[in-house]
């Protein structure tokens, strides 16, 4: 009997776990969620980075959001009105996008939205055409037209480019999601007619990023949270049961199984700060937020340098005039910690590398001149 047991045994903990494997990495599988295409991130054709460093070029106070959209109302402010930017990776209808409550309440504020990619249905005009404007001639890849007299953008056959106007607030509307992607990056009408959509309004200009699955780290912890509640909200009661047997019943049998003399595993001694600096960089690394992290760094860099030099809050000259005269060491030392790299988009780890390892070397000097002073 032990003999026909013992194979019995394990094939039946073998099936138990995998099915528990299963069900874990159905739950924690992995999902970005990121939409490169309309994103200002994206190199890629159909992404609008391009358009995003030409609207810096030109100083145009353009800003990336990554947090719900009905938070922007309170995070711009009454100094508007402002202009909201969204791009769809594809095509969507008018009433899915103007729908949500928020855009009522952006709008009534006086502020604009500005909404490439808006089905409509397909004309006899030719895919690809050339659109005069006051910005230059502006290339059109689409044949959906909308029949609207309002027309900053358009020809005999309807407007690729429409305005819905409002009692407060303007509503710009394409139905190209590609207006100004990366693919027009040699024709400079497509890139200044929607730069002169967005600035009309004269205020500040933000880019929705949210919508492409770039989100604040603090956003996705909220996100998992939430996830996890509704998921054992909505979870049956016998489902639960299933899984918490299931469970049991492994945790029991690997309880049972004995290969030799018991012995105790010493407990591991948990350094909360370790963990906790772990777990926020693995949130930071996850969201790409590296300008967070550079800025962070370099000013917990420079108050380390204030210190080691003997000096309260100073200014940059200042700084790099004590260095030169305590250290003997050139000012150009110190240019990546006073000007660290201005991250508009993630940075590569090895850039990152790079950038400490010049920070080390100011600390590998500060510790040379804290011994030179210690010494009788």
């Amino acid at each position: 009997m032990t003999l026909r047991w013992q194979p019995n045994r394990y094939i039946w903990m073998g099936l138990i776990t995998l099915v528990v494997l299963c069900f874990l990495l159905v739950i924690f599988a992995p999902s970005s969620g990121i939409k490169v295409h309309g994103s200002t991130y994206s190199r890629a054709p159909e992404g609008y980075l391009g358009w995003y460093q030409y609207m810096e070029e030109q100083g145009s106070p353009v800003q990336r959001w990554q947090r719900p959209p009905k938070e922007l109302l309170a995070a711009a402010g009454e100094d508007g009105p402002h202009t909201l930017l969204q791009i769809y990776s594809g095509l969507v209808s008018k009433g899915l996008v103007l729908s949500p409550a928020w855009v009522d309440d952006w709008l009534a504020a006086g502020n604009s939205l500005v909404v490439l990619g808006i089905s409509q249905p397909v004309t006899e005009a030719q895919f690809k055409t050339q659109q005069a404007s006051n910005q230059g001639d502006v290339v059109v890849m689409t044949r959906r037209r909308h029949p609207n007299e309002f027309q900053p953008l358009g020809d005999s056959y309807g407007a690729v480019v429409w305005r819905q106007n409002r009692e407060s607030g303007t509503v710009v509307l394409a139905t190209t999601p590609h207006l100004a992607a990366n693919a027009h990056q040699s024709d400079p009408g497509n890139y200044a007619f929607l730069s002169k959509l967005v600035t009309e309004t004269g205020g500040s200009i933000w880019v929705d990023e949210f919508l492409h699955g770039y989100k604040a780290p603090d956003v996705i912890v909220e996100e998992a949270i939430g996830t996890w509640t509704e998921y054992l909200a909505k979870t049956p009661v016998m489902v639960m049961v299933i899984q918490l047997g299931l469970m049991m019943g492994v945790f029991i049998l690997a309880q049972n199984r004995r290969l030799g003399t018991r012995r105790l595993v010493p407990s591991p001694v948990v350094d909360n700060s370790q963990v906790y600096i772990n777990a926020l960089a693995a949130v930071l690394h996850k969201a790409g937020s590296t300008a967070f992290m550079v800025d962070a760094i370099a000013k917990a860099e420079r108050i380390n340098l204030q210190k080691g030099l003997g000096l309260t809050e100073t200014d940059d000259a200042s700084l790099q005039q004590a260095w030169t005269q305590r250290t003997g060491q050139g000012a150009e030392i110190l240019t990546p910690l006073l000007k660290p790299p201005q991250a508009s988009k993630p940075m590569s780890d090895s850039q990152i590398n790079q950038w400490l390892v010049k920070l080390h070397q100011v600390r590998q000097h500060i510790a040379r001149f804290k011994g030179r002073q210690q010494q009788p």
